[in-house]
């Protein structure tokens, strides 16, 4: 299974830290975040990731290498100006012929990405998690396992944790667009996309706080 992982954001809430690092070098229990989900993805019989990168990308390939000293192929997408979620993955898909798990590497969760899978005739899956206090509406609902975008149903949080098929990208032009706005919502308006409810751990740093708080409970573990 290959991977698709999301690092080209500049970061500014962590500032002072972004100026001269990258978000997913932040250390956490004495690792760097984007160290640790490389070695999860493995764990999870990932064999190739994809590593789209921008801000500072060249200490990102520096850190990681070809992914040779985990024993797992990483490559990279270099996006001379941010393409966003949704096309920083179109800008790779060649590297994708099957479905692939799409995960930022600014968060670090618990669930089991062995799990992930595509259903017949869906094109992609959700991992929706409860809501934080900074999007206290959530973004959709679940409804018997699919995505309903428009609904008076409760609303989760979009994890940013996917499996997608390179079948959702077809036809769409290369620039900066999102994921969930352009390609997720439409698709799934067709019942195309499912999801799940995740009650586990699953952390998103944002800010300096965040990192400090899981930097702790890394160290209690």
């Amino acid at each position: 299974m290959k991977a698709f992982l999301l690092a080209a954001g500049k970061g500014k809430r962590l500032l002072p830290f972004t100026n001269e690092n990258p978000k997913p070098l932040v250390k956490v229990g004495g690792m760097s975040l984007i160290e640790r989900n490389v070695l999860k993805l493995k764990q999870s019989n990932v064999d190739e990731v994809v590593i789209n990168i921008h801000h500072l990308g060249e200490k990102i390939i520096d850190h990681l290498g070809d992914g040779s000293r985990y024993d797992i192929k990483i490559t990279y997408s270099i996006e001379e100006k941010l393409l966003g979620t949704g096309g920083g993955i179109l800008h790779s898909i060649h590297n994708f012929d099957n479905p692939f798990l799409v995960l930022s590497s600014d968060t670090w969760t618990d669930f089991d990405f062995k799990t992930l899978a595509l259903k017949k005739n869906i094109l992609g899956h959700m991992v929706l998690i409860d809501n934080p206090e900074h999007n206290p509406d959530g973004d959709v609902a679940l409804v018997d396992g699919i995505i309903r975008p428009e609904t008076e149903e409760r609303k989760y949080t979009f994890s940013g944790l996917a499996m997608l098929s390179p079948k959702l990208f077809i036809q769409t032009e290369v620039k900066d667009f999102g994921l969930w706005d352009d390609i997720l919502k439409p698709a799934s308006l067709n019942n195309f996309i499912s999801g799940e409810l995740y009650k586990g751990r699953f952390e998103n740093l944002n800010t300096l706080d965040d990192v400090e708080r899981l930097d702790g409970l890394m160290g209690e573990e």
